[in-house]
């Protein structure tokens, strides 16, 4: 039964890898999207529909109502539970050093931060807190490309490489999570996420095509998370954002 699920996995990422091979700009630097059709579609969904009926009304909640000891311990704890998987990824990415950042942050923070609702770990030296690291973020480091562009509903943009991401959820502590705090755990990152971008969204309202705008601030943010915080100069025709709006995307 393990062997099967190994193998299953095993096609999976081959599978995605044949997909995301080719680079998702052309010679011209001009994105790549043969799924334009049915992204402009979801995102009209997701842009017009579910974001201000659900999710925007639910981060300004979070934003000025949750009171900031509650809203920080919950997201000190969700961070805390995706730093394994951070070690893990730093690891076979050849990054030992800073896989004990994640190491150590977790041990000091589950002992003695309430099972990581206070982050002392980030009060000493050398151990604040380190981008998470994930599978995707493994696969990039070794030349694994991002692939077609997919704008999901409700889940929102994603690349074939993106989804793999979920592989983390394979590691302890991730794998040990039962399904209501897996999805607590996601809802409570969505919900953060979108708070610190409602200050964004009159520049997206602003812009001649939100749909171009979104989409190339979302390949920014990756290639600014692959490299740790560089963001990497392409020849691309969009908008360029700056390193504290590219920090605040998803």
């Amino acid at each position: 039964m393990k062997f099967k699920q190994i193998l299953k996995k095993t096609t999976l990422i081959l599978a995605i890898a044949a997909i995301t091979a080719c680079s998702s700009l052309d010679s011209d630097g001009v994105r790549k999207d043969p799924l334009e059709g049915f992204n402009r579609a979801m995102w009209a969904v997701n842009y017009n529909v579910l974001d201000p009926y659900i999710l925007k009304p639910v981060a300004k909640g979070w934003r000025d109502y949750v009171p900031s000891p509650i809203k920080t311990g919950l997201t000190n704890v969700s961070s805390n539970l995706s730093e394994p998987a951070s070690f893990l990824n730093r690891l076979l990415q050849g990054d030992g050093q800073k896989a004990m950042v994640h190491f150590n942050r977790f041990w000091i923070n589950s002992t003695f931060g309430l099972g990581g609702l206070i982050d002392f770990a980030s009060e000493m030296n050398g151990l604040k807190l380190e981008e998470v690291r994930t599978f995707s973020h493994t696969l990039g480091k070794y030349g694994m490309g991002d692939g077609p562009y997919v704008m999901l509903p409700v889940l929102g943009p994603k690349s074939p490489r993106d989804l793999l991401s979920e592989v983390d959820y394979t590691y302890p502590v991730l794998s040990l999570l039962s399904l209501p705090a897996t999805i607590g755990k996601k809802v409570i990152d969505a919900v953060d996420t979108r708070s610190k971008l409602l200050n964004q969204d009159e520049m997206l309202k602003q812009s001649q095509d939100p749909y171009i705008t979104f989409r190339e601030a979302y390949f920014q943010h990756k290639n600014f998370e692959l490299r740790d915080g560089k963001a990497k100069e392409q020849n691309v025709q969009e908008r360029k954002f700056s390193e504290s709006e590219l920090m605040d995307i998803d």
